[in-house]
């Protein structure tokens, strides 16, 4: 017995007398590998087949005016996709205006199924509540290699009732995959554009750059840039010739000691959960710093967040310069008490 699958295309469906239907496929020979000969040897003989089309057709409604689809669609940050309502439905939704009678037509749109399938499997198709079966788990299912008989055997429905009810919802979720494919595509060329990038590019410094530029004279004023704790890490460590006097409040003691905290063990410190939390901080930073080391940059962490980039990188060196400070009195501390 011979068995074998593989994805052609119907070229033809010829209807011949007493009967008979000649269907006509084409293939690759890549795609029948190691498949030929057990093909020919079925020639002229019965064999069981299951055709199932990669291809989802949907109609899209126009607007003849603008010549646009009547529905759109946006996706988030997350990827998930929503329907979004144009300017003018909004604006009769407010006022409680009755709707315009728009001019429209119907369009034939061909989507590729393993789009849909990605979609699907990614978790992004959404649930209809006005089906009585669990489609997105038939179609997972089905994709793990079951067959429709077995799934529709154990529903108590026919394989055609299930065939069915998966082309509906392949239909209905098809505009949305679409659009999130588009959104897939965009983010896995930026990230492509973004590691083409020099390694040495200071991304960092490019990204305060050009979100806070307005701010940078501010920065600068309350001594707490990057720049400023460079410049403070490069400098030369003096010891002081003799023990402060008395009267003294060891303040030289501390500012040597500030000195000697380069960024790396700044952020290894955050990084070790050991730095206390401060009054005014509402971010968990030492989570953030993680997620940063990951690859995810100071915008996209913002937008999570629902805030600016300029604002999280202005509480950032905030927390860095109260962290500094911490870790100052702590070498002070330990020097005195060695003492």
């Amino acid at each position: 017995m011979s068995y074998m699958e593989f994805k052609p295309l119907v070229k033809k469906v010829n209807m011949k007398p007493k009967g008979i239907v000649e269907i006509v496929l084409e293939t690759s020979i890549s795609d029948l590998q190691g498949k030929i000969e057990p093909l020919s040897s079925m020639i002229d003989r019965r064999a069981e087949a299951s055709l199932d089309s990669l291809v989802v057709n949907y109609n899209v409604t126009i607007n003849t005016k603008t010549n646009k689809p009547v529905i759109e669609y946006k996706v988030d940050d997350t990827g998930i996709v929503q329907e979004v309502k144009s300017e003018g439905e909004q604006l009769e939704a407010e006022l409680g205006l009755p709707k315009e009678k728009i001019p429209t037509k119907e369009e034939q749109v061909e989507a590729d199924r393993s789009v849909i399938d990605d979609f699907i499997r990614e978790g992004f198709a959404p649930e209809f509540y006005d089906t009585p079966y669990d489609i997105r788990n038939i179609i997972q299912r089905k994709l793990d290699g079951e067959t429709y008989m077995k799934i529709a055997s154990e529903l108590g429905l026919s394989s055609g009732r299930i065939v069915e009810l998966v082309d509906r919802y392949y239909t209905r979720i098809a505009p949305l995959a679409m659009k999130w494919d588009e959104w897939r595509k965009s983010k896995a060329e930026l990230k492509k554009t973004e590691e083409s990038k020099p390694v040495d590019q200071n991304d960092d410094a490019t990204e305060e750059h050009a979100e806070n530029q307005d701010s940078a004279e501010d920065d600068k004023a309350e001594g707490c840039d990057d720049s400023d704790e460079q410049e403070a890490s490069a400098a030369p460590t003096e010891q002081p010739e003799e023990d402060p006097k008395e009267g003294t409040d060891g303040g030289e003691t501390q500012d040597v000691a500030a000195a000697a905290i380069d960024k790396e063990k700044l952020e290894a410190f955050i990084l070790s959960g050991q730095a206390p939390a401060f009054e005014g901080i509402t971010f968990d930073f030492p989570d953030l710093l993680r997620r940063k080391k990951d690859g995810e940059t100071w915008i996209e962490l913002a937008k999570g967040l629902g805030v600016s980039s300029g604002k999280l990188q202005t509480e950032w060196r905030e927390y860095k310069k109260l962290v500094t400070e911490h870790l100052s009195q702590l070498n002070s501390d330990g020097e005195q008490g060695a003492a």
